[in-house]
């Protein structure tokens, strides 16, 4: 990764440049200061200093060390949201039939992402130091994402816009909250961010380098489709982004060629990976992500949300994107493609009418943006051609993650009701209630005793279908007539009138009682033990 440049690199001539001082070539620097030939075209680096790999710099590691500690204050704050609960249970349940053919769910028919890939490694980490761990493994793929931002704007505007991209990134509420949430948003925008990381380094490069570059960003972006195949929403910014740049920096078509190699490594792995996964990732392609069902959110409702998650990013872009709209050079358009991927995510959800996980959603866009919000700032911030820029610029981030994103990242940790006293309670019952057990979402108790009850055991308030009787209220009614349930546990939350009945289901019946009440929780008990048979069915969104 690009995090570093020696003294005298053209990474140095663009930071002059940034100052207001004048410069011979500023390749892949900010276009604004850039000299070009009278065909503007921009002159290739030409630089004979070696750079690579190595220590980030001091301002990169100082913003990762704040990413750090707004993360980890999170990550223990609350137990398991349902979420998280899937998808490390499913990665349990991966491993298991890898190793030992133990029959599970078709998760890849309703998963909205390949079941094979984070869950598995999530699992891993949560076999290793429990779900703290799986929360610091996304914690690593976010610092991974912030660095290449660092890495990518660096590359296209130098290393002040860098900085204050990075800045403005690490403390958004999203990023603090993916930072500390163990699902595969942190890995599947890591690889989208690598993706267009490797096409922006590419530009530089010697045209087999270039190729070889540009296949390795198809195949990691189709990669990153696949662990979370939303993130295909994103596959036209990183082509848009990696064509613009090839052609400020090389001119003529050799963009065209660029997007050609991208977008055929990217489609040949995405066909591929369909046709592998056969009918069950595709009907989990559908049904999770192509054909969602609208719901019934007001679209100013999602607009709103959205701008109160990304304001200050998105504000800077388009500022950003005014301010190199005035240039004449080539690279004029860039930041308008970036500010223009903030807007994606909302437009998408008001579509659908829905805020569901809106506010990891929109961190995705935020990445793009934040390159364009750092140009934005960079700029202004030439009128100090010293080093006062530098408190000034951070002023509006600190009162932002102060007074705002740090906020809104404990809310979003107080969303769900903290299990543990219900997990502490039922730990015990599951020994002396043995038998089927039903939850409203029971991925979280599951996920938590999945040593003690096999997952055939559960149910959820969701769908149920008794011994081939109607789904719903007829089935809930008859199994509990038949205490099949040895226990219930019911927050009324999502399916609340579900819950409604049940309980009166319970009480109508008899033999139920109130063993425990644990926050939101409430858990009924089978006086009698609890039956394993009949058939039951469940099946999540």
């Amino acid at each position: 990764m690009d995090l570093i440049a020696s003294k005298g690199s053209p990474r140095d001539a663009r930071e002059f440049a940034a100052a207001g001082h004048p410069v011979q070539a500023a390749p892949l620097g900010d276009p604004e200061t850039a000299v070009h030939d009278h065909g503007g075209h921009v002159p290739a680096r030409r630089s004979t200093t070696k750079r690579g790999l190595g220590i980030p710099p001091w301002p990169l590691i100082t913003v990762l060390a704040v990413q750090v500690l707004l993360s980890l204050r999170l990550i223990w704050s609350n137990t398991a949201f349902q979420d998280e609960a899937l998808y490390l249970r499913a990665g349990h349940l991966e491993w298991a039939r890898w190793l030992h053919h133990t029959p599970i769910p078709d998760f890849s028919a309703y998963f909205s992402g390949a079941p094979i890939f984070y869950p598995p490694l999530g699992a891993l980490a949560d076999s290793i130091g429990g779900l703290a761990a799986a929360r610091i493994l996304s914690l690593c793929f976010m610092l991974g994402v912030t660095s290449l931002l660092w890495a990518t704007t660096s590359r296209l505007y130098g290393r002040r816009a860098a900085l204050l991209a990075a800045g403005l990134f690490a403390t958004l509420a999203g990023t603090q909250f993916l930072g500390a949430f163990a699902t595969f948003d942190a890995m599947a925008l890591f690889l989208l961010a690598l993706a267009a990381w490797l096409g922006v380094r590419s530009a530089d490069c010697r045209p087999w380098t270039r190729t070889a570059l540009l296949i390795t960003a198809g195949v990691t972006l189709a990669a990153a489709d696949t662990v979370k195949y939303a993130t295909a929403l994103f596959t036209p910014v990183v082509l848009a982004v990696v064509a613009l740049v090839i052609w400020r920096q090389h001119g003529g078509s050799t963009w065209l060629a660029a997007l050609l190699t991208i977008f055929s490594a990217w489609l040949t792995l995405v066909v591929a990976a369909v046709v592998a996964g056969g009918r069950d990732y595709w009907l989990g392609i559908t049904t999770s992500t192509l054909t969602r069902p609208q719901s019934d959110v007001p679209v100013t409702t999602v607009l709103r949300s959205a701008y109160v998650w990304t304001a200050l990013i998105l504000i800077l872009a388009v500022l950003g994107a005014v301010l190199a709209s005035r240039g004449n050079t080539r690279g004029r358009f860039l930041p308008a493609v970036l500010a223009t991927a903030a807007l994606l995510v909302p437009a998408e959800q008001a579509r659908l009418h829905t805020t569901i996980s809106l506010q990891k959603h929109v961190v995705f866009g935020a990445w793009f943006a934040a390159i364009a919000a750092g140009y934005a700032m960079a700029r202004l911030s030439r009128v100090d051609p010293g080093h006062g820029w530098a408190p000034v610029m951070a002023l509006p981030i600190a009162a932002s993650t102060l007074f705002g994103s740090m906020g809104q990242a404990s809310a979003l940790y107080k969303v769900w009701p903290n299990a543990a006293d219900a997990v502490n309670i039922l730990s015990s019952a599951v020994h002396a209630h043995p038998g089927n057990y039903l939850a409203e979402d029971y991925d979280v108790e599951a996920y938590y005793l999945r040593a003690e009850v096999p997952w055939q055991r559960w149910s959820n308030t969701y769908y149920f279908s008794y011994r081939g009787g109607l789904p719903g209220a007829p089935s809930y009614q008859s199994a509990i007539n038949s205490h099949y349930f040895s226990l219930v546990i019911l927050d009324f939350g999502d399916t609340a009138a579900t819950d409604s009945q049940i309980t009166a289901d319970l009480r109508h019946t008899g033999g139920y009682y109130v063993l425990a009440h644990a926050g939101q929780f409430t858990i009924w008990a089978s006086q009698g033990p609890g039956r394993l048979s009949g058939r039951s069915r469940a099946a999540r969104d």
